[in-house]
């Protein structure tokens, strides 16, 4: 609804740490994302107020998704890491599929409880 240099009234607030590829996630006031270079971040959404930075090994262009308390990064190379959906991170799991040397560069997607994982060559389907 602005007009003109909307800098001072329509900013709620801006960071210096942010990804150029990947998209955050907003869960319970709480933004989410992992940058191209693997770090996995959290900050307030009220304010941008940086909560973690953590390091995770590897290269992310996906963004990150979330199935019940958890929250799952899909490097380009390294395998998927599995993180607490919360304010306090907590590295839960990091699964690497060894058959598969090629890139990982879709969005993990959630559907009736499973997680589908694309690479270059190859849609997998991980569920019970």
């Amino acid at each position: 609804g602005g007009k003109g240099d909307v800098t001072q009234s329509h900013i709620a607030w801006s960071s210096r740490y942010g990804a150029y590829v990947p998209s955050p996630l907003l869960f319970e006031e709480h933004l989410y994302w992992v940058d191209e270079g693997g770090v996995a971040h959290c900050a307030r959404a009220d304010n941008g107020e940086l909560v973690y930075r953590e390091r995770l090994e590897g290269e992310f262009y996906s963004s990150v998704v979330r199935a019940g308390d958890a929250i799952y990064a899909v490097s380009r190379e390294n395998g998927t890491y599995v993180f607490t959906a919360s304010p306090v991170f907590e590295l839960l799991e990091h699964n690497v599929i060894d058959s598969d040397a090629s890139r990982f560069d879709g969005s993990p997607a959630v559907s009736g409880g499973d997680l589908f994982l694309r690479s270059r060559s190859v849609l997998y389907r991980i569920g019970n």
